[in-house]
């Protein structure tokens, strides 16, 4: 596509947009994952980000680590473009300590190196609202969830017929091509959808800052595009045996081949690697002025099979399986008991090596939440979660978390929260392909925080702390770090939405981080500023900027002197959005609007400035 008929598109996005209705303009915003129930969002003690559909929708963001990046003011770091190694961090702490889930489902996988989510792997087409949820969350949901959990919520139908189809191209012969469809009554529903997403993308790796032609993108340099394609299908269904019981069957399957490099610096041809992981979800609800009852089945696939060479395969193939029982027990006012009761299995198969490895964990929690008066008509919330996990490899775990929340005045609050964390190594870390150690044990963390605001401006102090801390050395083995490794710092926001035309959102964070011998951890930024301001100049026409400053940030651990410094750069990216009419709703985007040259790791590529056009359609 030629770059006049690319700027014409664009600038047709400039002369109308969405619905008055926006991300700033919600009445009510609820949170499922804190409680491992449904609350509003005033009445959650925790640490919270909500990234709404609205906001998914003005912002035009396409994969999961973008919406994290973009908006929801979270460190990202990515060994190349999109669908490649990503890496996130929560206050200080990777993403091999956050738990991802789906509609309540594990996400993380337990045949990668680390036992991560693949957060590149997920798009948007169907989400309706991400939630981070900051601090220890072991008490509620067991391992992987010691520095917090993000809660993925995928659209539900509604009564009636609906449809929403998307179509975009932009830089990089990037082609994306949804569809979603539901159909309800009273009775029973349906909703199906799909994406389709393939680019030929840029070369995953690019010099070294040690090395020459550090700072020539991939073109300069002649170097090999690395491509992606993602196929991606979501079905849920559900009958309402009554007006109290419900039963729910979901399915959903994110297809991918990514083509990557033989390492940092190394451009290479061969090298891919296809993912084929399947999530699958029965439930049974009942629902009546005492009990809300659910019972789960889930099971999440992850087949992995990675080429280096054509007579060098890897093939894997892991699996969570999950049978929880819960009831949500209303016992006064605003106030109830969660207790339940669940049965994990982790497994791993290796194919090329034949070699089966699996551990289980069976477990028992509870959560007691209040919401009360003490002060006139200023709201109280006090919430204890505990947990015990036994498991059948490692020594038993329990677990917990505090949190109280104090109204002062009017919206004014005060709020703190305590919570122990407990993350089992994973099949990955002990029997996997790389660098792989089975005498590992768990970690332990501890983490704490305290809030003073309201919905509009508020600041967090936090501490956190892990105890045998699972790292690696020079050889990329892992190890355990005996010691405790300490994460500490502060956040403050502002979200506002003035004279009803301007929204403006803004954090500032501040982490300093050091392992069992004081020295900092690699590839978090001691300071980061995240801005976005969206301009509604009409009912049809919205203009938005995003901006995020990453500050001193090392490749390798300790000094400055050990790795490559990452940060010190400002990154802008631009969307636009107009509405046709009641049904069609077309945009444009420029990501990395100034074309800053950067790595967010030494070695790895990331996109140069980036156009696309699409159109949105709702039926």
């Amino acid at each position: 596509m030629s770059n006049t008929i690319k700027l014409s598109l664009i600038s047709v996005a400039l002369l109308s947009s969405l619905h008055a209705e926006n991300q700033y303009t919600l009445d009510t915003i609820n949170v499922t994952a804190s409680q491992g129930t449904t609350l509003n969002k005033k009445d959650v003690t925790d640490s919270v980000t909500i990234i709404t559909k609205e906001a998914i929708e003005e912002s035009r963001v396409t994969t999961l680590t973008d919406a994290l990046s973009q908006l929801g003011n979270v460190t990202i770091s990515q060994s190349g473009g999109i669908g490649q190694q990503t890496s996130m961090y929560l206050r200080g702490m990777d993403t091999r300590r956050i738990l991802i889930l789906i509609d309540g489902v594990r996400y993380n996988n337990p045949t990668t190196p680390g036992g991560v989510a693949e957060l590149s792997q997920i798009m948007l087409y169907n989400v309706e609202q991400i939630e981070i949820i900051k601090g220890a969350q072991s008490g509620v949901w067991g391992s992987d969830a010691s520095s917090g959990v993000i809660n993925i919520i995928t659209s539900t139908a509604k009564k009636g017929l609906y449809a929403a189809a998307n179509i975009e191209y932009g830089s990089y012969d990037s082609k994306k091509v949804s569809l979603q469809t539901s159909y309800a009554t009273e009775k029973y529903d349906v909703l199906v959808g799909g994406l389709y997403l393939d680019t030929d993308g840029f070369s995953a790796t690019e010099p070294k800052q040690s090395e020459a032609g550090y700072g020539k993108r991939y073109d300069e340099l002649g170097l090999e595009k690395d491509a992606y394609e993602n196929k991606s299908l979501n079905i849920k269904l559900g009958y309402n045996f009554s007006t109290t019981d419900r039963l729910e069957a979901k399915i959903q399957t994110i297809n991918n081949t990514t083509e990557f490099d033989g390492g940092a610096g190394v451009d290479s041809t061969i090298p891919n690697t296809k993912l084929k992981n399947h999530f699958y979800t029965l439930a049974y609800k009942h629902t009546d002025d005492i009990n809300d009852i659910n019972i789960l089945y889930s099971l999440s696939k992850f087949d992995r099979t990675s080429v280096y060479s054509p007579s060098s395969e890897y093939i894997y193939e892991g699996s969570v399986n999950e049978v929880k029982i819960s009831d949500k027990i209303s016992y006064m006012k605003n106030s109830f008991l969660r207790v339940g009761a669940s049965y994990q299995k982790f497994e791993q198969k290796e194919i090329t090596a034949n070699t089966d490895k699996s551990y289980s964990a069976t477990s028992a929690f509870a959560t007691n939440y209040n919401k009360v008066n003490f002060f006139s008509n200023l709201n109280t919330i006090i919430t204890e979660s505990f947990r015990y996990d036994k498991y059948d490899e490692f020594d038993d775990s329990f677990t917990g978390k505090l949190g109280a929340k104090q109204f002062v005045y009017k919206d004014f609050y005060i709020s703190s929260n305590i919570g122990t964390g407990f993350n089992a190594p994973s099949l990955g870390q002990l029997y996997g392909q790389y660098g792989a150690n089975p005498d590992l044990k768990p970690e332990k963390s501890f983490t704490s925080d305290f809030t003073i605001g309201n919905d509009e401006i508020w600041i967090t102090g936090f501490y956190n702390e892990i105890t045998d801390l699972i790292g690696s050395d020079s050889f990329y083995n892992y190890i355990q770090i005996d010691g405790k490794s300490k994460f500490e710092g502060i956040e403050l926001g502002y979200e506002d939405y003035l004279f009803n035309t301007l929204g403006v959102n803004s954090m500032y964070t501040y982490v300093k981080t050091e392992d069992a011998d004081g020295k900092a951890l690699a590839r978090r930024p001691k300071t980061q500023i995240d801005v976005k301001v969206t301009y509604y100049v009409s009912d049809t026409f919205d203009v938005g900027a995003n901006a995020q400053y990453i500050g001193t940030r090392y490749d390798g651990p300790g000094s400055g002197d050990i790795g490559a410094q990452t940060g010190e750069y400002t990154v802008v990216n631009f969307v636009s959005n107009v509405k046709i009419n009641k049904y069609i709703t077309v945009y444009g985007k420029i990501d990395n609007l100034t074309d800053k040259y950067y790595q967010t790791v030494d070695g790895y590529a990331t996109a140069g400035r980036s156009l696309y056009i699409g159109m949105n359609g709702k039926f």
